[in-house]
């Protein structure tokens, strides 16, 4: 089944271009109706009941960033405090 373009009634076709797939109208350059894909939103942050230590307002919650979790402070970009997530390992 294939979509029609609401702006001048053609077919809607699948590009590949610089930022990824989208949905052109099969007219361009005469219509240039596009349709950007929709990315799911982040989950919300973790809670950790933990105060910032360094602003004393915020509140530390767990993010995920390219290197993996990490606590952050709930007032970015005011404050810009992060710490490392430590894990206790229990040594026998």
């Amino acid at each position: 089944m294939s979509m029609k373009c609401d702006k001048c009634g053609g077919d809607m076709v699948v590009k590949s271009g610089r930022y990824g797939n989208f949905t052109a109208c099969s007219n361009f350059p005469d219509c240039k109706n596009i349709l950007k894909e929709n990315k799911p939103a982040s989950p919300p942050p973790e809670r950790t009941g933990e105060k910032c230590d360094k602003c004393g307002e915020g509140e530390m919650v767990i993010r995920s960033g390219q290197y993996g979790k990490f606590k952050a402070c709930s007032n970015f970009p005011k404050c810009r405090n992060t710490k490392k997530i430590t894990e206790n390992i229990k040594q026998e």
